[in-house]
């Protein structure tokens, strides 16, 4: 006998969060949201221009192939289970709880610090408009917007995720209309006209020297997997869920390769050290500076939506975490109202402000930037492959390897280890030095960490991706699953 298809009713209790409450447009654009295109092509793109100079283009397409391997493989997870735990969750099912663990653990690490380089990044913008209003700069300013933005990503983000989901989207879809109209007005006016020769001009090539800038290239299109957080809490979520990861990270592939085509050549007669906001630096270089008054405000915007997306992700992570026993219990308090989990919220909250203002006032806003996401780009690349390596596993395990999964384990398995090799080997020098080792002590710390746990704690150490299970079972039947009696 089976069971008929029940109706949309939300079967959660207070304590847990609302099942089936975000359609696909919603997924979509916390996934989106989070990878903010507008303010990668406002910032990350110049970062990345400074240290490999013409040939910036080639990062982004290399980049963009790794991480759609890395989406590939996530997506094929996400239409076999659901979570609440992100890339975690699904390792977890996949693969089991070591690897689990250490997904766990890394992405976290990597989310702890994207956060607050994001505050910044619209720090950064804010900090510039303000400028262009005639404020003089000034560190306790910048510091300033970090502690506004912080806090107005905690208080949007203890609201229902769905009004998050829509903010994200205008915001990015305004935002770049505005940079597509500066793109367009460098293109008819750069003196020499829209073909850039240098652009492919390869005698000076040097495959070193872009994948030891892929580390930080990764954390500009990294966060799409955020979503994957939502499988309690979107409809039909095995289906949204894998088409909002793989999309948007294509979109942003396309996007990310025209949009440093048009900023190299923008800047073909303009000097780029020192500059904290690029497309502000265009506008004014090619007599359209009132597009900077725009311009600066909307990145700004941009980048809080991705910290939005990334506390909207991180959240419901550390809540799973602390329901399965990985943290504080306390962490998985959900808000009586609008059932967020709060207590995660209001803890990650005070780590972006801390961490963003102590960035803005210590040290050049876009080093801090920079530092942050190269070590956020290392964790992820390590999280993202492991979870493409899981999903490897579990399709020859079930005897379901298809041509999809079997091009993304290649891709994650070359990829990573060919980023790992350039980006240690030399290995780095200055501050880039300090945060590789941080990165070798982090995965020290977490594989001994686990090795501990299994020991001396099997208890707790089985308890890791336990509550997921519940998740996934409630999903199954929400969708009308048919189950046999």
């Amino acid at each position: 006998m089976t069971t008929s298809p029940p109706t949309t009713t939300d079967t959660s209790t207070s304590e847990d969060l609302p099942q089936g409450v975000l359609p696909l447009w919603a997924v979509f654009g916390v996934s989106l949201g989070i990878l903010a295109p507008a303010s990668t092509l406002a910032l990350a793109i110049g970062v990345i221009m400074q240290q490999v100079g013409a040939l910036s283009w080639v990062t982004w397409a290399v980049t963009s192939l790794l991480v759609l391997g890395f989406a590939g493989g996530i997506a094929w997870l996400a239409r076999r289970f659901t979570t609440t735990g992100g890339i975690y969750g699904l390792t977890t099912r996949a693969a089991g709880r070591g690897p689990g663990y250490f997904v766990m653990f890394a992405h976290l690490a990597s989310s702890l610090v994207s956060g607050p380089a994001c505050v910044l990044g619209a720090a950064i913008y804010l900090d510039a408009w303000l400028r262009k209003l005639g404020v003089p700069y000034n560190p306790w300013i910048l510091a300033g917007c970090s502690a506004v933005v912080a806090i107005a990503v905690t208080a949007l983000s203890l609201r229902e995720v769905k009004l998050s989901a829509k903010l994200l989207l205008l915001i990015e879809f305004l935002t770049i209309i505005v940079i597509v109209i500066l793109f367009v007005v460098v293109l008819v006016r750069v003196p020499g006209g829209p073909v850039d020769g240098r652009q492919f001009d390869f005698s000076g090539f040097s495959m070193a020297a872009i994948l030891a800038t892929a580390g930080f290239s990764v954390f500009s299109m990294a966060g799409f997997d955020h979503a994957v957080t939502l499988g309690r809490e979107a409809r039909n979520p095995k289906r949204a869920i894998s088409l909002a990861v793989v999309g948007s990270v294509s979109a942003c592939g396309l996007l990310y390769l025209a949009g440093t085509y048009v900023i190299v050549l923008g800047f073909r007669d303009v000097p780029m050290d020192g500059i904290d906001a690029p497309l502000d630096v265009l506008a004014t270089h090619y007599d359209v500076g009132w597009l900077a008054h725009l311009i600066n405000p909307g990145v700004a915007i941009s980048f809080f939506g991705s910290t939005l997306g990334i506390m909207a992700g991180t959240s419901r992570t550390v809540y799973t975490m602390a329901r399965d026993g990985m943290l504080p219990k306390a962490l998985s308090g959900v808000d009586p109202v609008h059932r967020t989990p709060r207590t995660a919220v209001l803890t990650l909250g005070a780590i972006y402000l801390i961490v963003s203002v102590l960035g803005a006032l210590l040290a050049r806003a876009t080093t801090t930037y920079s530092l942050l996401g190269t070590f956020a780009g290392y964790m992820l690349v390590a999280s993202y492959g492991a979870t493409v390596l899981a999903a490897g596993w579990y399709a020859m395990r079930t005897r379901s390897v298809g041509f999809g999964i079997g091009i993304s384990v290649l891709l994650a398995a070359f990829g990573s280890g060919l980023i790992y090799w350039k980006s240690f080997n030399p290995f780095p020098e200055g501050n880039r030095f300090w945060v590789a080792i941080i990165f070798f002590v982090a995965v020290v710390g977490i594989v001994g960490s686990w090795a501990w746990l299994k020991r001396n704690r099997p208890t707790v150490a089985a308890q890791v991706g336990e509550s997921d299970r519940r998740t996934d079972a409630d999903v199954d039947e929400a969708e009308g699953v048919e189950t046999s009696a």
